[in-house]
């Protein structure tokens, strides 16, 4: 293969002889409920605008000073909106147009405000951790780093050597920005070791690498504020509702412990689950150096793509770092403020998308125009624009203060700071198991920061949270791709990933209940 050539995103594996009827019937079932989903969702919506509203409702609307009917509508587009992500019946970006439509036009939110959600600076960090994962792709430094850790471990522990070849390499290249586009160049590499190994498609063993590689991909996404949307939406709703900003640092101290966690607790989950029969495995080590030699050294391109890399942490780190010294030297407080006028996180996520352009290697830029606008996913832009626009609408309208009024009331008169955190991450992490975890957090945010402010508690805990709990879901194939990926391969069975997704899930749900208020509490 070329080294330029694109590559594909994963390689099946072995189909058994009912696999064409199988994915048929599922065809046939997808579609079905795409159709029910497409006329269900304007349904909903028209069945709750003809409802009476409650008082408590008009209430809430009175309270933030909008008009009477708009929590219903709010309502009704947050459930329209809701079952077309779903039933995935349209593009989830082309449903995320609907919130600054119906708002705008009911005047919930004007158009400006509604249409500017679609150029939030946060935006422009999820493009640039997509033109990273591209120019890793384009340049082979992703398959070099998964050579390079699947050779580090020589031993025969077969748990031992899932972790470096599937666990490890993976949960490393979440640090472009894209736990799918880390997952997609892992698997066929982890699919060529179990090769070299002589270990067959159908046990236990090659079923428990597949689901060790997703499992630390979903722990990967609360690495870095860039590595999964939740993370950059939880920043987005505390700048909105808690006027505080999320830096790369700061998401640092809080999301790299769960995701050092989350690695080890799914890692261990998976071998003791399904406890594979293998006592020992060695990959063919000859194979194995020839694939790396296979590689050459390292060119040019990818020392520019590792700059690239390197630069963008540095510049987002620095604000942060000066800011730490300047609590200690009155002196930095100057530059401390400097920095964070001009170097917000959107200015570092600029300048390598421009850089990645400028930059030429033996005539040709890292990534040519065509190959940037290609490797932005334009479907989750919208989708994340769209979901601030609902955000928005949802405080506007008055529906979260009805919604958490509603909550606390459940919770008791008083509920605690850590009774609402719990909330909020059960919150998030129930609603993965119907929607996108993207989504889910767009949805859940706002409303953890509506229930912290209705009981007189910093929202950022909360939002923190929320955001962290939809990243954790694993149970089934639809909650995140990384679990897509692996499931289309024909080596994992739907009731292996069911079973260990269920019990690291709540293992990890349960670690980010217990020690997340006391990480998040130090950004308060």
């Amino acid at each position: 293969m070329n080294k330029y050539s694109p590559r594909p995103w994963f390689v099946h594996g072995v189909n058994e002889p009912g696999d064409e009827i199988s994915a048929r019937r599922i065809g046939k079932l997808l579609l079905n409920k795409q159709r029910t989903g497409l006329f269900l969702g304007p349904l909903v919506f028209v069945i709750i605008l003809l409802i009476p509203e409650p008082q408590s409702m008009i209430d809430a609307a009175a309270n933030v000073g909008a008009s009477e009917h708009a929590p219903q509508i709010a309502l009704g587009t947050l459930l329209w909106v809701l079952i077309w992500w779903i039933s995935e019946c349209v593009p989830l970006g082309i449903a995320a147009l609907i919130p600054p439509i119906v708002f705008s036009m009911s005047r919930i939110v004007g158009w400006k405000t509604s249409l500017t959600s679609f150029t939030d600076p946060i935006i422009w960090i999820f493009m640039a951790g997509f033109v990273l994962a591209a120019a890793f792709r384009k340049w082979d430094l992703d398959r070099r780093i998964a050579v390079r850790l699947g050779l580090l471990y020589k031993g025969k522990n077969p748990m031992i050597a899932a972790f470096f070849v599937a666990a490890l390499p993976v949960f490393i290249l979440t640090l472009t920005g894209s736990i799918t586009a880390s997952t997609a160049v892992v698997f066929p590499f982890l699919i060529a070791y179990l090769s070299m190994a002589g270990i067959k498609p159908g046990g236990r063993y090659s079923e428990a690498c597949m689901l060790v590689l997703a499992q630390a991909a979903t722990a990967g996404a609360m690495l870095l504020l860039i590595s999964t949307p939740p993370n950059l939406i939880a920043k987005s709703t505390a700048q909105e509702f808690g006027n505080i900003d999320i830096t790369f640092l700061d998401w640092l101290i809080i999301g790299t412990p769960h995701a050092l966690i989350g690695l080890l607790i799914s890692w261990i989950v998976v071998f003791k689950v399904l406890r594979p029969e293998e006592k020992s495995v060695a990959a063919d080590r000859g194979k194995m150096m020839a694939l790396s030699k296979q590689l050459g050294r390292m060119s040019r391109g990818e020392k520019v793509v590792v700059g690239l890399l390197l630069t963008a942490i540095s510049l987002w780190v620095l604000p942060s770092v000066v800011k730490i010294l300047a609590g200690y030297n009155a002196d930095l407080l100057p530059l401390s403020n400097d920095l964070t006028a001009i170097m917000p996180e959107a200015m570092p996520a600029v300048l390598v998308i421009l850089l990645a352009g400028l930059i030429k290697v033996r005539g040709e830029p890292i990534l040519k125009w065509e190959e940037l606008a290609r490797g932005i996913d334009w479907n989750i832009v919208f989708l994340f624009g769209g979901g601030i626009a609902l955000g928005i609408g949802l405080a506007e309208s008055g529906f979260a203060n009805w919604l958490a009024t509603g909550v606390s009331g459940a919770l008791g008169p008083n509920p605690g700071a850590w009774a609402i955190f719990a909330m909020s991450c059960v919150l998030g992490f129930l609603l993965t198991y119907a929607a996108s975890n993207t989504a889910a957090a767009l949805i859940t945010c706002p409303i953890a920061a509506t229930l912290a402010l209705g009981a007189g508690v910093s929202p950022i805990p909360p939002i923190i949270g929320a955001a962290l709990a939809c990243s954790i879901s694993s149970a089934i194939p639809s909650t995140t791709p990384p679990m897509a990926i692996v499931y289309s391969s024909g080596y994992v069975k739907m009731w292996s990933m069911f079973k260990v997704g269920i019990i690291s899930d709540l293992l990890r749900l349960g670690v980010l209940i217990l020690i997340g208020p006391f990480l998040a509490n130090m950004l308060v």
